[in-house]
């Protein structure tokens, strides 16, 4: 077999790569090869599509294998794995059930994604312990709260993941137990942003075990026992969201640059180090735009970008990656948390002379109803005062942090934040809105 653009992977990156090239030059010969039975689904659904809010799993996937053929122009092979590249005679090896294939590209995109981090837990493999990637893995909870009906849930992760699981279960009437290694959960938290979250979603019936390693999950008489340096505990069902690797194992030691995690290291062009090799999404590494690094920051809204911008460079285009600043949003019932760029301590820590003030509103004119207490950390430069991060918890937060995070992409300031013409009307902010407030107390520290 012979294409003119082969695509190792077809969900975000792997079918936007495909779809901008073909829209650049309607004549490539294009393939997707998919390790899955479907591509061009979007996983961040996932926890709603076990929550109800998503009608079913099927309906976080935009088109099938054939409908992409049709709309888009290329080929799909789904149930192929790559598992080898002779990348000097630009050949691909897959694999299905039930043959394998040697096909031969002229310009290649990796998007193979990331799977799940999955420790050696003796349960794994056993009915009603899970992972969360596919919409294969939400049918299959949702299939067994249907037919075990279990009481308590342990999440062993307290990331993104692990928080939208958790609320997800909650709503279907589970009680939650997480478990998680470190001293807070969500990633690069601030400490005061963290205690307000952490509090109203314990609050809200959620039990937290910080500090606490997973030795074991053990399955007996149908209850998991979770085997912990602190103690054994019991759940029904057991949902593993540690975090991710990049799927890429199998290009290892093949002279392409990688990460320590493995993840393919690319430049704005998503240019690879091998000559007319591409990679994209979840199994590369992206530009930070605050610090300059190569970072893994696996987002479905990245993915996308980035495979666009593939396609388009290696139809003959010029197109390049601005980079992340980290944006990043999520919610527990009614009460939400986001951030964007830099942590303070991270800021320090890159080499910036940083500050932040922190600071506490509403979303709304106080005498409006509805209005939501909102609490905001923001970071920045003492001597220039370029806004470098953001985060906040509380309600109605989201148009507020992109507010920030375009004002990061301009290298923008407090003074200029403060100053800033926001839109105001009592049932959308007060007058002052905490972007404002914030702005104004970081200015008086510079």
């Amino acid at each position: 077999m012979e294409y003119d653009v082969v695509v190792l992977g077809g969900v975000a990156a792997g079918t936007s790569a495909a779809a901008s090239a073909k829209r650049s030059s309607k004549n490539l010969k294009i393939a997707i090869f998919q390790k899955e039975p479907y591509i061009s689904y979007g996983g961040c659904g996932l926890p709603y599509v076990i929550s109800g809010d998503v009608a079913s799993p099927e309906s976080v996937i935009t088109l099938t294998p054939q409908a992409f053929k049709e709309k888009k122009g290329a080929d799909v092979f789904v149930n192929h794995e790559a598992y080898e590249i002779d990348f000097s005679r630009k050949v691909v090896y897959v694999k299905s059930e039930d043959d394998e294939k040697a096909v031969v590209y002229d310009k290649l995109v990796i998007s193979t994604g990331a799977s799940p981090i999955i420790p050696p837990f003796q349960a794994w493999g056993e009915d009603g312990i899970f992972k969360l990637r596919n919409p294969d893995d939400a049918a299959n909870i949702l299939n067994y709260i249907r037919d075990k009906q279990p009481k308590n849930a342990v999440i062993i992760g307290g990331g993104f993941i692990g928080i939208e699981v958790a609320e997800a279960l909650k709503k279907r009437g589970l009680k939650i137990t997480i478990f998680e290694g470190t001293d807070h959960i969500l990633g690069n938290i601030e400490p005061e942003i963290h205690e307000e979250f952490v509090t109203s979603v314990k609050e809200k019936g959620v039990k937290f075990v910080f500090e606490t390693l997973v030795k074991d999950i053990v399955k007996e008489n149908g209850k998991f026992k979770v085997i912990t340096e602190n103690g054994i505990f019991e759940g029904d069902i057991v949902i593993v969201s540690i975090g991710v690797r990049p799927n890429t194992d199998f290009l290892r030691n093949k002279g392409l640059n990688m990460s320590k995690n493995g993840a393919v290291v690319v430049n704005d062009r998503m240019e690879t180090n091998l000559r007319d090799v591409y990679a994209a999404g979840d199994c590369a590494t992206v530009n930070h735009f605050i610090t300059k690094e190569n970072v893994y920051i696996p987002l479905g809204t990245t993915a996308n970008k980035q495979g666009r911008i593939a396609g388009k460079n290696l139809a003959g285009g010029s197109d390049s990656f601005i980079g992340v600043v980290g944006s990043l949003i999520t919610k527990f019932e009614d009460i939400e948390y986001a951030k964007t760029g830099l942590t303070l301590q991270e800021a320090l820590t890159k080499g910036f002379d940083a500050d932040a003030v922190f600071v506490k509103s509403e979303s709304r004119a106080h005498y409006y109803k509805g209005s939501k207490k909102i609490k905001m950390k923001l970071v920045f430069e003492k001597k220039t005062g370029r806004i470098l991060g953001a985060q906040f918890v509380g309600g109605e937060i989201h148009p507020r942090l992109n507010a920030i995070t375009s004002l990061i992409y301009t290298k923008g300031t407090v003074d200029q934040l403060r100053n800033m013409d926001l839109a105001y009307s009592p049932p959308f902010s007060p007058v002052w809105d905490i972007n404002l407030v914030s702005a104004t107390q970081a200015v008086k520290k510079i």
